[in-house]
């Protein structure tokens, strides 16, 4: 089926700015509690532009229209070449919506940012949805992180909801600082992300993701902050949102380029089927269910030099390097599934972030052919560390994780 262009509908209304701007103040007077809609009420979102769409999709884009980002929707980038209808990449019909950032970059909006903006909602119920393409070229991994979807309850704070890129990684990043790993930044290939988000500050909140079309997090609980003060309910913004580049500071790398594509703003009567992105051969598949979760099981100590198991470290276990007679250390993941690669993390008296792609998966690597390297650990300092191991399917999912707390001694 042809793809519309956005707000290529008969069942449109037109309204005058001020008016949409009285309604728009008016709906936000004296708000104690999170407007709760139960699909009874309409769920149009009051638009700072002059067109509301009416159905479940409010608001649809794939740059190849007219009005390319011209509608409800704010830009907020301080560049020509921020915001771009671009033929270089397309999901779905001919162009797609074509992000770019530099460190070089004036700050607008109070930040190094080229985003979009929609306005406050009035309910608390949506979903969202969108193609994403990162070209390998234009988007270097690096250590510090950039937002490129969030959900902003105002306030002076962090967004309550947030998706982020670090180290080659995404990952969600929620109100109670908690920081939910989406999977390997999987480049020059498009994938698709739909998410469906009651917006509240108790129990009922409820956030869920699918990537590709499996779904890959249900997360219930508070999803923003409580309406007082400055808060309001979460406004939807996407694009590049880099904090490490405000004023002149600089990073590693100075560039970001990120495509999006058939980006879909629903109300809370939209389906998922209605909401997952099509590309051009329509053959994007709809799952509900996720797949059976790859898993670290347990973290074995190695003898990098006799390239064998010494024991299995147990959470809270002090390892005594004398005893063992132990020089030169690893740690092996073992893992049950279909295993990509293996992320490590290990903090304490020695630091280390590393990713094996390949088994045996280590925390310092070996060579190929089952001989283990040990990198600093030769032997390794004595004192605690906590180690986690997070696995990754092919489809750069995160599975299950193990984590445990150890002390080396003599």
């Amino acid at each position: 089926m042809p793809k519309r262009g956005p707000w290529l509908s008969r069942n449109l209304h037109v309204l005058s700015v001020p008016l949409l701007l009285a309604t728009l103040a008016a709906c936000q007077k004296n708000v104690t509690g999170p407007i709760i809609d139960d699909g009874s009420a309409s769920t149009d979102l009051v638009s700072t532009e002059s067109v509301i769409g009416i159905g479940n999709i409010i608001w649809q884009e794939n740059a190849d229209g007219s009005s390319f980002l011209n509608v409800m929707c704010s830009k907020q980038t301080a560049t020509s070449y921020g915001m771009t209808a671009s033929t270089n990449q397309a999901f779905s019909g001919t162009k797609s919506a074509r992000f770019e950032l530099r460190d070089t970059d004036p700050e607008n909006h109070d930040g190094t940012r080229t985003e979009i903006s929609f306005p406050v909602p009035t309910t608390n119920k949506f979903w969202y949805s969108y193609a994403l393409y990162m070209p390998g070229a234009q988007y270097k991994d690096e250590k510090y992180d950039e937002v490129i979807t969030q959900w902003h309850g105002g306030g002076g704070i962090t967004a309550a909801v947030s998706l982020r890129v670090q180290s080659g990684h995404i990952y969600m990043r929620t109100l109670d600082g908690n920081e939910t790993d989406l999977g390997v930044v999987e480049k020059d290939k498009w994938h698709t992300y739909v998410y469906h988000i009651i917006h509240s500050s108790g129990s009922d909140g409820l956030i869920e993701v699918w990537k590709d079309g499996q779904k890959i997090v249900t997360r219930k609980g508070p999803s923003m902050y409580a309406l007082t003060g400055d808060f309001h309910l979460p406004n939807w913004k996407m694009g590049i949102y880099k904090s490490a580049w405000n004023g002149t500071n600089t990073t590693s790398t100075n560039l970001r380029v990120l495509y999006f594509d058939d980006i879909k703003y629903g109300s809370a009567s939209a389906t998922y089927s209605e909401m997952l992105p099509i590309g051009g051969s329509g053959s994007t598949t709809i799952n509900d269910q996720p797949t059976a979760p790859v898993s670290v099981t347990s973290l074995n100590l190695v003898n990098a030099e006799t390239e064998k198991d010494i024991q299995t470290i147990s959470n809270g276990s002090t390892i005594s390097l004398s005893a063992l007679k132990l020089a030169k250390a690893n740690i092996r993941a073992v893992t049950t599934g279909t295993i990509t690669n293996v992320r490590f993390e290990l903090s304490g008296k020695q630091s280390k972030t590393f990713t094996d792609v390949a088994a045996p998966y280590a925390l310092h690597g070996d060579d190929g052919n089952g001989n283990f390297f040990y990198g600093n650990w030769n032997p390794p300092a004595l004192g605690t560390y906590t180690l986690k191991a997070t696995p990754y399917d092919s489809r750069g999912v995160a599975g299950v994780s193990k984590s445990v707390t150890f002390t080396f001694s003599k």
